[in-house]
């Protein structure tokens, strides 16, 4: 009751609380690298060539730093600029980036031997060899393809190979759901619960943290993602939700309200024991935690509307980050530490922004219909939030420096709740 009331007291503002201005969507003037990915393999290997190829552009486009080029546009086919490479082909098309991939089947596995090309500068820029004997295969290897390019051209770590763990709804029931960063290797990991809500994967990648519903009753549960055993770790009389890892892996921030109001607690994984942490008259909710664990920042109306505010577990010193609109709620910290993001509106229209941890530089990425929960990916680039179409949810990307959001979850789903690894 505490929460809806909370969410009723947002969306209820006056006219004369409410900003008559749409969001100004923050664009940087970045632009993509243009890349061309070719690939060679033995007559045999053809469509893992293939494959691998369409999955490491699939990778790189949706990263947003890159941008593959039509091949209608190519000069020359992949073998003849494996035969005789010649820069000119390549730079006269406006090619930045030139990725060729040599793929070998090994004995249980594959090889991929890459070369990274400069056109512009008539240059080679590196070599590397991957080998890959998983049971993904092709799969695996075009994502660890990915991440190298990504490290290379960009010197922050590639997130291709990472997990997104979400919910599906379906009539009156919701599965959770695990797929790869690009969407695919879609998994249902989770059947049939009646309530399903905020996900959050620990740091290890064992396990997940849920809101969920048992005997008429809410309750946090840890889901073991190699067993599918849950485990309930909050029971309480009231709100049980919003749970999230620490990145240390010691503790679970979560809202509680049988103190008799709604407030932020924590839950010591080595000890099982829970201990509050913020406590005044006002709601506190939807906690998340800066990368070294010393701050949580959560959603509070102790001022009247829903706000962001930040508090160290140390000596907690109190700071509130949202300083603009009068409704700002679902922070979740940049894994780099700079930047929060955050759901807000104004009038009847919703938006991701992001601010820097003191409140300043604040950007509106995309807008959209009901949107909800925020997660950043794991290098600090991209942010998945969901948002309702037709009253159908879906799962978007957008980069953190602006651009188009596009769909990540699959077409026809009704999608929500996205929690990225770490």
């Amino acid at each position: 009751m505490l929460l809806a009331a909370f969410l009723l007291s947002c969306t209820c503002l006056t006219q004369g609380q409410l900003f008559a201005v749409e969001f100004e969507v923050y664009q940087s003037s970045y632009k993509p690298l243009n890349l061309v990915v070719l690939a060679n393999a033995k007559v045999d290997d053809v469509n893992e060539k293939s494959l691998l190829r369409a999955m490491v552009e699939k990778d790189l486009d949706a990263s947003r730093s890159f941008k593959t080029l039509d091949p209608l546009s190519h000069l020359v086919t992949e073998a003849e600029a494996f035969d005789d490479l010649s820069y000119s082909d390549w730079r006269i098309i406006g090619t930045d980036l030139l990725v060729m991939l040599g793929l070998e089947k090994m004995e249980g596995g594959w090889r991929v031997d890459m070369q990274l090309h400069d056109p512009f500068r008539n240059r080679l820029l590196v070599k590397e060899s991957l080998t890959e004997q998983s049971a993904r295969g092709i799969q695996h290897l075009a994502h660890r393809v990915a991440d190298f390019i990504y490290h290379h051209q960009t010197g922050l770590p590639g997130y291709f190979n990472s997990k997104i763990a979400f919910v599906k709804k379906h009539g009156y029931f919701a599965d959770l759901m695990l797929m790869d960063a690009d969407g695919a290797n879609l998994q249902t990991i989770g059947k049939d619960f009646t309530l399903l809500l905020s996900p959050d994967i620990s740091p290890d990648r064992t396990q997940v943290a849920l809101n969920t519903y048992v005997g008429n009753r809410p309750r946090l549960e840890f889901f073991d993602l190699q067993t599918g055993q849950r485990t309930t770790f909050g029971g309480f009389k009231g709100l049980n939700s919003t749970p999230e890892f620490s990145p240390d892996g010691r503790y679970v921030a979560a809202t509680l309200s049988h103190t008799g109001n709604s407030e932020i607690h924590l839950y010591d994984l080595k000890s099982k024991k829970w201990r509050q942490f913020t406590n005044n008259p006002a709601i506190d909710t939807t906690p998340t935690w800066s990368p070294d664990s010393k701050w949580i920042a959560y959603t509070s109306n102790r001022n009247g509307t829903p706000q962001i505010y930040r508090q160290s577990l140390a000596n907690n010193q109190v700071i509130r980050v949202s300083l603009d609109a009068p409704y700002n709620t679902s922070p979740v910290w940049a894994p780099i530490g700079d930047r929060i993001a955050f759901v807000t509106k104004k009038e009847w229209e919703y938006a991701i922004a992001t601010v820097h941890i003191d409140g300043t530089g604040l950007r509106y990425l995309a807008t959209g219909e009901r949107i909800e929960s925020p997660a950043w990916s794991p290098n600090g680039q991209m942010i998945l939030y969901s948002a309702e179409d037709k009253g159908r949810k879906h799962i978007y990307s957008v980069p953190i420096w602006g651009g188009e959001a596009k769909m990540v979850s699959p077409v026809g789903m009704d999608a929500s709740d996205p929690a990225w690894s770490r």
